[in-house]
C-alpha cells in the first residue's frame, strides 16, 4: 500500500516536472510550425452533406521554404480522384496550390507523406489562414471534404502553462512541507 504522503507529494511532483521540462525544452526559438485541420462536409463550398471525415497536418520547416503535409481521410462516397491544398480563404474556393500524388485506393485511407517547396507569399497566405485541404471523388467533383488550415497551439503558450503549472506545483510542495513541519513540530511536543 502507497502511503497517502507519498502518493500526495510524488504525482503532483511528475506533473510539475513535467511541465517544467515544456518550460525549458518548449522554448526552441528554432522549431518548426505545425498546422492542422480537420475536414468535413460541412466546410465545402457549396456545403454537402456527406458523413466523411479527414484530419490533416502541415508541418513548416525552420528555414519556411518546406512544408511537409500528412492526410488520413475515413468514408468517402467514392476512391479520391484529386487531394490538394488550395488557396482560399474559409466560405470561399480557390486554386490549388499543392497536388497530392500516390492517392489511396478505397473510401478511408491515408495519404502517402507529401513534401513541397514554398515561397514567401505562400508562407504568408498559409500563416494567415487562407489554405485549405480538400479531397475529391467521382460523386463530389468539387470537394466531398474540406478543412482550413490553422496554427496548431504555439509552443510558447504550451510553455506559460508549464511554467504556471510549474508554480503553482512549487506553492503547493511549499504548503505540504509547512503542514508536515507543523506536524512534526506537534509530534516532538
Amino acid at each position: 500500500m502507497i502511503n497517502n504522503n507519498f502518493k500526495e507529494t510524488i504525482v503532483p511532483l511528475s506533473i510539475g516536472l513535467t511541465c517544467l521540462a515544456s518550460v525549458v525544452l518548449g522554448n526552441n526559438a528554432e522549431a518548426s510550425t505545425l498546422f492542422t485541420a480537420n475536414l468535413s462536409g460541412s466546410q465545402q463550398v457549396p456545403v454537402n452533406a456527406s458523413t466523411a471525415t479527414g484530419f490533416a497536418s502541415v508541418l513548416l520547416n525552420n528555414a519556411e521554404d518546406e512544408i511537409t503535409v500528412n492526410v488520413s481521410y475515413s468514408g468517402v462516397a467514392s476512391t479520391l480522384v484529386a487531394g490538394h491544398i488550395h488557396n482560399g480563404a474559409a466560405g470561399t474556393n480557390g486554386p490549388v496550390i499543392f497536388g497530392f500524388t500516390g492517392l489511396p485506393v478505397g473510401t478511408s485511407g491515408i495519404i502517402p507523406e507529401q513534401i513541397f517547396s514554398i515561397n514567401p507569399l505562400q508562407v504568408q497566405s498559409l500563416q494567415n489562414g487562407l489554405f485549405y485541404v480538400n479531397l475529391h471523388n467521382a460523386n463530389f467533383p468539387g470537394g466531398e471534404i474540406r478543412g482550413q488550415l490553422q496554427a496548431a497551439v504555439p509552443e510558447h503558450s504550451l510553455s506559460i502553462f508549464g511554467l504556471v503549472s510549474a508554480m503553482g506545483l512549487a506553492a503547493g510542495l511549499k504548503r505540504k512541507q509547512i503542514k508536515v513541519s507543523k506536524k512534526t513540530a506537534q509530534v516532538k511536543k
